[in-house]
């Protein structure tokens, strides 16, 4: 009989050192208990939004998702941007989902181009390597062709949905009326040069392209 306790005694203990053995491997593999890998195979994604704002001012609105960590889709009413970004990091791959049984449109993406937004049927691609070598392309997500393309400098804005404002690079030469610039002793400071941009405004709609007496400054690497 004792020795039946005792052996008893012996297979109790070994079942428990393999069993704590067993929990501290999967507490080492997955990190905590909400299965987060912290082993470097997966990672959690952060939750998704309603609604998000993606671009600059005047794009409109969308519900946001993240597909994994190289990867997010836009969903707007007619539209689903998935947006993939290259491991190389030279830009993105976009991919626009149409409604009504219409293909996708694989957008061209020119070097080191990303997705900056929709207004309406019109899909923008910001593209370059630094504030002062920028373009953006405009897309029309309906016919699948380019609208318009053009390099620009500063910060971009959608007037009344028809129209996209935008400064152009200039030389300074080519300014008629010197604009104030109370950062330029800033920039100068972290060593970027000045530059200057004139105001242009490309209408989507008849396509026409006036460029303004509108003259500002902007900061250039």
């Amino acid at each position: 009989m004792k020795n039946l306790f005792l052996l008893a005694v012996s297979a109790a203990i070994v079942l428990c050192f393999e069993f704590c053995e067993n929990k501290t491997a999967r507490t080492g593999a997955y990190g905590n208990a909400t299965g987060e890998n912290t082993g470097g195979t997966t990672a959690e994604l952060p939750p998704g939004k309603s609604d998000s704002l993606a671009g600059f001012p005047g794009c409109e609105r969308a519900a946001w998702s993240p597909l994994s960590t190289n990867s997010e889709e836009f969903i707007y009413q007619h539209y689903v941007v998935k947006i993939t970004r290259l491991q190389d990091g030279s830009g993105e791959e976009v991919v626009v989902k149409r409604d009504s049984g219409r293909s996708d449109f694989t957008i061209p993406i020119h070097e080191g181009g990303r997705f900056y937004g929709i207004s309406r049927n019109r899909l923008f691609i910001d593209a370059g390597t630094g504030p002062g070598n920028r373009e953006v392309y405009v897309y029309d997500l309906d016919r699948m062709l380019q609208l318009f393309g053009t390099p620009y400098c500063g910060d971009l804005q959608i007037v009344q949905s028809e129209k996209i404002r935008y400064l152009v690079p200039v030389e300074e030469q080519e300014v008629v009326k010197m604009p104030e610039c109370p950062e330029k002793a800033e920039w100068e400071k972290k060593g970027l040069r000045v530059g200057y941009g004139q105001r242009c405004l490309f209408n989507f709609v008849n396509r026409s392209l006036p460029r303004k007496s509108e003259w500002e400054c902007v900061a250039l690497q």
